[in-house]
């Protein structure tokens, strides 16, 4: 039977789910973790999908972990624990593994709303809702944040959506897609690869780097500045400050 660690505030119920029926969950266990919220928590999330959002409930932390792996000894392997507004994954068999063999832990967390997070996710999919602050690092797989105050985040590579931040919006992305819409304060994004798409911005919105993707900007209040890229890949409407674009590139001329 894998170890639970659990702090002080922590209570648990272990639900053995034995061999399951679904794709790529042979050997499954349920685990409820419920704490005391203390108006911020981190996470520290390994392979499988991730979802941290608010809750009715005030002043309490709720986690339901779902633990997959295609073997019992990976099974038990695995372990999650809440140990005061410290959420922690681990995996010791190094997660998923090859071909048949892999292992991961899905993480549903709910908590009251204006909580502040601070993320750390290695791989799948992740969705962040009606919290306060968000800080993320994230390795891989999709991401959607929504209804929070400020935001930052790096990202490895996968989709970024981000919508409705009050606070300021600042992405620094490796590879991928960029949607950014509806914020408050102003937003800054340094970008490899993939296409941005950015509108309705309160503040001003800078571009430090513009990776193979095309830009599209619209609806700003304040300026819009884009410091490197192609000036022919930007498109933009509707910016009520300064615009600041890279100059045109001459026909003939070396592009780099």
């Amino acid at each position: 039977m894998a170890k639970r660690m659990i702090g002080i505030v922590a209570m648990v119920s272990f639900l053995p789910a034995g061999v399951s029926a679904q794709r790529q969950c042979e050997f499954r266990d349920d685990v409820e973790l419920r704490g005391t919220a203390e108006g911020s928590l981190r996470v520290e999330a390994g392979a499988g999908r991730l979802t941290i959002a608010s809750a009715e409930a005030v002043g309490v932390i709720r986690v339901s972990a779902t633990l997959c792996a295609s073997n019992r000894e990976r099974l038990e392997s695995l372990d999650v624990s809440l140990d005061g507004n410290r959420i922690r994954t681990d995996y010791p068999n190094q997660g998923w593994g090859w071909g048949n063999n892999y292992a991961r832990i899905d993480l549903a967390i709910e908590v009251p709303a204006g909580t502040n997070i601070y993320a750390e996710d290695s791989s799948g999919s992740l969705t962040i809702y009606g919290v306060g602050d968000v800080e993320l690092k994230d390795g891989s797989g999709s991401a959607h944040i929504e209804h929070v105050g400020s935001v930052v985040v790096e990202d490895g590579s996968g989709s970024l959506r981000i919508q409705d931040a009050s606070g300021d919006v600042e992405v620094r992305d490796g590879s991928g897609s960029i949607t950014i819409q509806r914020v408050g304060g102003g937003v800054m994004v340094e970008d490899g690869s993939g296409s941005i798409t950015i509108e309705a911005v309160g503040g001003s919105v800078r571009i430090d780097e513009v990776g193979a993707g095309g830009v599209r900007v619209r609806d700003v209040d304040g300026d819009l500045v884009v410091t490197d890229g192609r000036r022919e890949r930007i498109r933009y409407s509707d910016i009520r400050g300064v615009v600041d674009l890279p100059p045109a590139k001459r026909r003939g001329r070396d592009n780099n």
